[in-house]
């Protein structure tokens, strides 16, 4: 399946949204309970089918933009584990029409991006320059280039999203 185009038109599923919101605050009050930071990059991450997000946080130090080897991946992960049933009942994307998959693929995208959109205006992710020094992003593991659309939509324009374009995002300098 290649790389679809995740666009700001995609409609999340307010259902999907709403456990992932769930999960992922849960996930989030924990590590920020057994582990006092400071946190750089906050990602829902999920393979190129689109399966069920897990949490990766990074720390704000010079392993920031190194999801896989975060010693935070996949943190949390009994509190998302839930919404292995809910992705898999909403089908298999190779036993779509490829135009059904690519609904339903930026559908899945843009509900993790809405979690995370109002996980962050409860402020779960600090507000202010604390909120300023966090990168919120939806990506695919491998990373592709939809991760820089979603994080140019859920972060403001900053130095630091910058750098993040610059040194870790999966997009040709075109696109920066």
């Amino acid at each position: 399946m290649t790389a679809p185009d995740v666009s700001a038109a995609s409609v999340p599923d307010p259902a999907l949204t709403a456990e992932i919101v769930h999960g992922t605050r849960l996930a989030v009050q924990q590590l920020h309970d057994e582990h006092p930071g400071p946190f750089c990059v906050y990602a829902l991450a999920t393979s190129g089918e689109a399966l069920r997000p897990y949490l990766i946080v990074t720390p704000d130090d010079a392993t920031r933009w190194d999801l896989p080897d975060s010693p935070f991946a996949v943190y949390g992960d009994e509190h998302l584990a839930g919404l292995e049933e809910l992705f898999t009942a909403r089908g298999d994307l190779f036993d779509m029409s490829a135009e059904l998959a690519q609904a339903e693929y930026d559908l899945r995208l843009a509900s993790m991006e809405a979690a995370l959109r109002a996980l962050d205006a409860d402020g779960l992710f600090g507000a202010g320059d604390a909120r300023a020094d966090v990168l919120l992003l939806v990506t695919t593991m491998p990373p592709d280039e939809t991760g820089a659309e979603s994080a140019r939509r859920l972060n403001p324009a900053s130095p630091l999203l910058a750098a993040w374009l610059d040194e870790a995002a999966e997009v040709g300098s075109a696109e920066r």
